[in-house]
């Protein structure tokens, strides 16, 4: 099969691939509107297709407007995406709750879709050609409470260009929640083009908050004078907006010194790591994820980690987050910590709280994760050795005993020979071993302080790595050098005694789960040469032939 060829079928896979799981969305640019404005439905699909939503079911409710259809494919990393978009402007014919049906492009159905259309409002009235509305959903909020501010720019003139300001005041975080939005709506008979914005403000101090006034600064189409195409006039034209006041309240007296969240909802939920079952010096993933309405990332606050008994808490990494449905922003935090566990058992986890403010009731209430108990087991100490079991069967002759040998009828002239060579064996290798063992009590030293003689190139440069290749390379030098099969530090810690090695190791921990930025200061090569990395020996009794009858 050629290149040009599999290539070919793989991206015909995949683009079948992508046609099977087809997806069909619809979308409003506004849920809730007065009578006589329009909105946008915007139906999207995840295929390329020549088909056509059959927008005449709309016909009943809405003057079905302006419509238009756009196309796109994609290749990332042979991953291969393709989307189709229609647009429609709609204009509801009645005031009160519509529903748009759902609508069929190629065997796939779009949602149902709610819509709100609310009598005028009495107080709106026509303010010329173009003028700026701007309103809040509150007139008074505490500090650092959400506040949503509409800004409308109303014209009913051909504007040519321009450009509207950002609203702000001093001590006021402002953030855009919407990419703005675009219809038609009537004010005292007169139609006027729309532009919609909307924003989420937090005040920083309690008191009259003051809003900037809002301008708009362009070029309408000068039609005085006879002019045509791309040299058409322009008359600029600038707008202000009116004057905006709010009361700031100060946070209640029963959030001070507390961590002070006016949100809209707030919910607290906890996950961990699945490589069950746990074990003694295992890290253990705990996350913590945070979410709160009507709230952004900054205002979030921190966890402490605290001691947990029977277990070592090292917070490991924070991630935050700010996003908008459109109406409002909801914040994230997910906070991930390493629990270590150093003793077998039951781990007990104690419930979180967290107490915040009910923007929307005006209650306090409280969010919280329950207490979480774990089963603890004890760390494997794997290794490739083990104490060979004794078979007494006459067929399966222990390596430790010498084979019999066959006796001799007494009258055989061989029998003195026998002896004496057997003799002469005996003595050199009783000479042979106190030889070889006063040598090495020349050369002997004290267990906890040899020098071990280090062959492995990436040990000796074991004081010059970061941690995580310390603990990499610290576990592999265990492995070959006490013939083990440890994973993790915690199955080195159970074996070790050394007060030093058990302090190193500690440090070590804390480097990896701590989320600290340290450098690695501890000399491990002179540690490992010192012998304080040698496990603790346990005492094998193996019992050679047949016991004996009397102690």
């Amino acid at each position: 099969m050629s290149i040009l060829t599999r290539n070919t079928l793989i991206t015909l896979f995949l683009l079948s691939a992508t046609m099977a799981h087809a997806e069909l969305k619809a979308t409003v640019d506004r849920p809730t509107l007065f009578f006589g404005e329009s909105f946008t439905l915007t139906i999207t699909s995840d295929k390329n297709t020549n088909s056509q939503p059959d927008f005449t079911l709309l016909d009943a409710v809405f003057h079905v407007g302006q419509t238009g259809k756009s196309s796109s494919t994609q290749i990332i990393n042979g991953s291969v995406s393709t989307q189709t978009t229609w647009q429609v402007l709609l204009v509801p014919k009645s005031i009160g709750s519509h529903i748009i049906p759902p609508l069929e492009v190629d065997g796939e159905r779009t949602q149902a879709i709610k819509i709100t259309v609310n009598k005028p409002d009495p107080n709106a009235q026509a303010k010329g050609d173009i003028y700026i509305e701007v309103e809040t959903d509150k007139t008074s909020a505490f500090v650092q409470e959400e506040i949503q501010l509409t800004v409308r720019l109303m014209y009913a003139i051909n504007l040519k260009n321009g450009a509207l300001s950002e609203p702000g005041a001093n001590g006021v975080i402002v953030q855009q929640i919407n990419k703005g939005a675009n219809y038609t709506t009537q004010r005292n008979g007169k139609t006027y083009q729309v532009l919609e914005r909307k924003y989420a403000m937090f005040a920083e101090n309690s008191g009259t908050l003051t809003l900037n006034p809002l301008v708009f600064e362009g070029e309408v189409t000068d039609n005085s004078r006879q002019s045509f195409g791309m040299f058409q006039r322009g008359r600029p034209i600038r707008k202000v907006s009116e004057m905006l006041e709010l009361e700031i309240k100060q946070i209640p007296a029963n959030f001070i010194n507390k961590d002070w969240l006016p949100a809209k909802e707030v919910t607290l939920k906890q996950s961990w790591s699945q490589n069950k079952p746990y074990q003694v010096g295992d890290p253990i993933t705990r996350t913590i994820t945070l979410t709160a309405a009507g709230l952004s990332e900054t205002q979030l606050p921190d966890f402490e980690s605290t001691d947990i008994k029977g277990a070592k808490i090292y917070q490991d990494k924070t991630d935050t987050m700010t996003r908008t449905d459109g109406e409002q922003l909801i914040a994230t935090k997910v906070i991930k910590y390493a629990v270590i566990p150093s003793e077998k058992g039951v781990l007990e986890i104690p419930e979180m709280t967290l107490d915040w403010f009910n923007t929307n009731t005006q209650t306090t209430q409280t969010a919280h994760i329950p207490a979480t108990s774990l089963k603890i087991e004890a760390a494997e100490t794997s290794t490739t050795q083990a104490p060979k079991a004794i078979n007494f069967n006459a067929t399966d002759i222990p390596v430790t005993q010498v084979e019999p040998i066959q006796t001799q009828p007494e009258n055989m002239l061989a029998q003195p020979l026998w002896k004496y060579l057997t003799f002469t064996f005996a003595t050199l290798w009783l000479v042979t071993t106190i030889l070889w063992y006063l040598k090495s009590r020349r050369h002997h030293k004290p267990e906890t302080h040899r020098d071990k003689k280090i062959n492995y190139i990436a040990i000796n440069k074991i004081n010059q790595m970061v941690a995580s290749d310390v603990q990499n390379t610290l576990i592999n030098w265990w492995n070959q050098e006490h013939q083990q099969k440890v994973t993790n530090l915690g199955q080195i810690k159970s074996q070790v005694v050394a007060d030093e090695a058990l302090k190193a190791l500690d440090q070590l921990q804390q480097l990896l789960y701590g989320n600290v930025a340290a450098e690695n200061k501890i000399d491990w090569l002179n540690l490992i040469k010192k012998g304080y990395f040698t496990p603790r020996k346990t005492k094998h009794i193996q019992t050679i032939g047949l016991p004996e009858l009397y102690g």
